[in-house]
């Protein structure tokens, strides 16, 4: 792999952006909070001692990630990733995927195949973190950033946000140009974790332009865009939750109803409400609706939500409409362009909130 003349031009574009930057008091306060996370990372996370992590420790590493932000409740998203693996299957394969003899994209599929609740963003934030001269960070920011025109190239899986192992390593790669290209502009001390932060200062200088680059293809019109079924249901539980609901995915509401995500609350005199949302990709339609009306069977479903592009919603419109009118009326419809951009906004959110340090976590992060 090598970076086009085109790539080139692109990166040096936006030198004089990361330049100002780094000359500001911003990227002192970036650097110190760098550090403090290095030093969290190195102290619970060495091979020296990620043997004895306890919970509480396992609870700091997790709160203490830019991939959490979004979860306002970091305790329950904590428990929750203990209780589906147990500390000791999260202990065993953090070990190997980042201390492990085997292939990069090896480790890194094993544990997507063996622990539940971990996205790509987490395990690579975490990877860049321990391992700054090989690993770098994948999320929203940087995927914004290479989408510029001419930057990333023909990388194919910049609409994804859940990567395998082998397109994380293939991502890498291109880090690993991208540092050397930025370190012949005088950036000596950039490593693969310093990319994000020259990333995240094109997303800032065009996010104008790019607030909602997951779901667009240049020259494509957005309707015409598909979506990963998991990815947006996983962008579904984080906004509930940074909403303040109890989320749940694939939760079992009624005899026969499986439903994708469940937002679940406790209303003094309703008792316990739940909104269940069901994701359309490429299934039957007559399935979907038939899920949704064994859904509504249980009295705590308050409303039924269906996920789906404008096309789709057109279709399931017309088959609803001959259907009686309490469950028309439960029905609610939304464009998956819209959440997907919902998502965003809400990262957005929490991390100019989480800059105010009005709460702190209960892991002291």
């Amino acid at each position: 792999m090598n970076l086009t003349q085109n790539q080139k031009e692109r990166i040096a574009h936006f030198i004089p952006i990361y330049k100002g930057y780094t000359e500001s008091s911003k990227y002192q306060e970036d650097c110190e909070d760098r550090q403090q996370r290095q030093w969290l990372f190195a102290s619970l996370l060495s091979l020296e001692f990620i043997n004895q992590m306890t919970e509480l420790e396992f609870g700091q590493v997790i709160s203490s990630l830019w991939a959490s932000q979004m979860w306002g409740n970091k305790g329950y998203l904590v428990d929750k990733m203990i209780q589906e693996n147990g500390l000791p299957a999260l202990i065993a394969q953090l070990k190997n995927l980042l201390w492990g003899a085997g292939s990069l994209a090896a480790r890194y599929n094993e544990f997507r195949k063996e622990i539940k609740g971990f996205g790509t963003a987490t395990l690579a934030e975490i990877l860049a973190f321990v391992h700054p001269d090989h690993f770098g960070i994948w999320n929203d920011r940087a995927r914004a950033a290479l989408k510029q025109p001419g930057f990333g190239g023909s990388i194919p899986f910049l609409n994804k946000s859940q990567l395998s192992g082998q397109e994380y390593q293939l991502y890498n790669d291109l880090l690993g140009l991208i540092v050397n290209e930025l370190k012949s502009y005088g950036f000596a001390d950039i490593d693969f974790l310093g990319v994000n932060y020259y990333f995240f200062e094109i997303w800032r200088a065009t996010k104008e332009e790019t607030l909602v680059p997951i779901v667009e293809l240049e020259g494509k019109p957005k309707e015409e865009k598909s979506f990963n079924h998991d990815e947006v249901i996983e962008q579904l539980v984080a906004i509930g939750q940074a909403l303040g609901f109890q989320t749940e995915k694939e939760k079992l509401v009624a005899k026969g109803a499986k439903v994708d995500v469940v937002w679940q609350a406790r209303i003094a005199n309703l008792g316990v409400v739940m909104y269940v949302f069901e994701v359309q990709t490429h299934g039957s339609i007559d399935s979907l609706i038939l899920n949704l009306q064994r859904a509504q069977v249980n009295q705590s479903v308050q409303r039924l939500i269906v996920v789906a592009s404008s096309k789709d919603i057109e279709k399931i419109r017309g088959e609803v409409a001959s259907l009686p009118e309490s469950f028309r009326r439960a029905v609610s419809y939304w464009e998956v362009v819209e959440a997907v951009r919902a998502a965003g906004l809400v990262d957005e959110l929490f991390g100019i909130i989480n800059k105010l340090e009005l709460v702190k976590s209960e892991f002291g992060t």
